[in-house]
């Protein structure tokens, strides 16, 4: 029991390259979702960028089911 390393609060480790790589990941991934939520808000408070961010939104949608539904 005497050659057990214990580890306080008061010792210093410094943390793994996946402990920072994980870390870092995410700063990244809150910043990009803050961005996302913004040009949302900004999207859905403008009636035109509304109107129009809708149409492309539906057409894409019928041309993806077009294109599927023309293959079988």
């Amino acid at each position: 029991m005497d050659n057990l390393l214990f580890l306080t609060a008061s010792d210093s480790v410094s943390p793994s390259a996946m402990s920072v790589l994980l870390k870092s990941l995410g700063e990244v991934f809150g910043a990009v979702i803050t961005h996302i939520a913004t040009v949302c808000s900004t999207i859905v408070n403008q009636p035109l960028l509304l109107l129009t961010v809708g149409f492309l939104f539906i057409g894409g949608i019928i041309g993806i089911f077009g294109r599927l539904l023309s293959r079988g």
